[in-house]
């Protein structure tokens, strides 16, 4: 297993007061024929993405621009936190801290203004990043949501109004991590998918209309790290990073399928800080990459039960994403190694390149473009190249700390930190 003795205070897992209850099941049912929004293929529905990889279909962007920056469309004041900004049918949804409380929000993404909020608990305050962590995901009418406190909220994307909840913590013995909630949901097969952390619920799946369990599997701590669906000879697995390694399960009935341990801990506390989102690299590996370093797996499928196993490709500590997750694009991984921002090949894991100046940063890909953000809201744009970090246009956007990765949605480009959230104009 990997340890890692990473200082408290560089890292954070990027991701409750009394609520109303839901109307629960019955009504969900009722409300099924409820108009969804409408959607478009540049929308950016969940954490990271549509494809949940940080990649947009989106081309025709800005290669530079101007000395004085990209064009801002708007830019409001938003409440603390570090949910990332879901895009769907002209609405932005995140999650902020705001006068005590937590709220789930939803703007119009056209002109920043509030359309409505609902409640999600009381503010989570933490010495190391207030605010809630977890990414809404939106699917036709619904928009579910993780507080940082465990309320997972099902709620119409129109108006707000909950259609069905559940209480982590309390309905499933769930541990509450040291950081809060922070993993963002996965919908896969008409099913939600969370992972909790309960002590024999580790992981669950609930169904999306409904939100009755579909399954529920494991006993493992929870980390900050966010599920992925990935399809291996056909089959449908769910990939969670947990907190002592890496757990599949088939999609369908929720069946253990395979684990590779791997750990990343506090040595102060002992608390798991597993945070980035494990890669998929087709047909059968996955990267993964923590504070104590990466790796490169693969998922062998042998006899007719099937039987799994794992092998490791390669491992480096030329990678380790304590804060952020990497990408891959054209068989590259692009990511942060804590303060540097590096390219990979992602099939022996060879460091290509390596930039400064961005800190613990976070990226997105689109239209062959790198676009980085850096943790003081310094924007650029570079080549999506291994060849060498070519840096094409650069510019001040915000000021603070900013650890939320960027949304892309159309042509506009949404970021946000604890004090803002700012809409730019990518259009080329």
């Amino acid at each position: 297993m990997k340890r890692s003795t990473i200082a408290v205070s560089l890292l954070f897992a990027v991701a409750c007061g009394v609520t109303p209850p839901g109307p629960g099941a019955a009504a969900a049912e009722r409300r099924a024929d409820a108009a969804p929004l409408d959607r478009s293929d540049s929308d950016w529905p969940q954490w990271r993405g549509p494809g949940r990889d940080a990649l947009s279909p989106q081309t025709g962007l800005l290669r530079a621009w101007p000395e004085s920056g990209p064009e801002i469309v708007w830019r409001i004041p938003a409440g603390a936190g570090f949910s990332g900004v879901t895009v769907a049918g002209g609405r932005l949804y995140t999650l902020w801290d705001e006068n005590g409380r937590q709220f789930l929000v939803s703007l119009d993404a056209a002109t920043g203004r509030e359309v409505w909020r609902r409640p999600l608990g009381a503010a989570f305050t933490h010495p190391y990043g207030d605010g809630p962590r977890s990414t809404p995901l939106v699917d036709g009418r619904f928009v579910f949501a993780i507080g940082t406190d465990g309320l997972l909220l099902a709620a119409d994307a129109r108006s707000g109004d909950p259609l069905w909840q559940h209480d982590l913590v309390r309905e499933f013995d769930a541990s509450l991590p040291s950081y809060g909630f922070a993993t963002s949901p996965l919908l896969t097969g008409g099913k939600l998918v969370v992972e909790a952390g309960g002590a024999a619920a580790s992981f669950i799946a609930f169904d999306r209309t409904t939100g009755r369990v579909a399954w529920q599997a494991g006993g493992d701590r929870p980390a900050y790290s966010s599920p992925i669906a990935i399809t291996i000879d056909g089959a449908t697995q769910v990939v969670f990073w947990s907190a002592h390694g890496l757990h599949a399960l088939s999609a369908d009935r929720g069946t253990a399928l395979w684990n590779y341990p791997w750990e990343s801990l506090c040595p102060v506390t002992g608390d798991p800080l597993n945070t980035a989102t494990p890669i998929f690299m087709p047909p059968d590996r996955i990267f993964l990459s923590s504070g104590s370093g990466a790796a490169a797996i693969r998922i062998v499928l042998s006899g007719n039960a099937p039987r799994y196993s794992v092998e490791t490709v390669w491992t480096s500590g030329a990678m380790r994403s304590d804060v952020n997750t990497s990408l891959l694009f054209d068989g590259h991984i692009y990511g942060f190694d804590r303060g540097t921002l590096k390219s990979l090949d992602a099939g022996t894991g060879e460091v290509r390149w390596k930039a400064r100046g961005f800190e613990r940063g976070s990226l997105i890909a689109a239209d062959g473009t790198l676009i980085v953000l850096g943790e003081g809201g310094n924007l650029a744009l570079v080549d999506a190249t291994p060849d060498a970090f070519v840096q094409r246009a650069a510019a001040q956007v915000m000021a603070g700390r900013n650890w939320t990765s960027p949304s892309l949605a159309g042509h506009r480009l949404y970021l946000r930190n604890h004090e803002e959230l700012v809409c730019i104009d990518l259009r080329g």
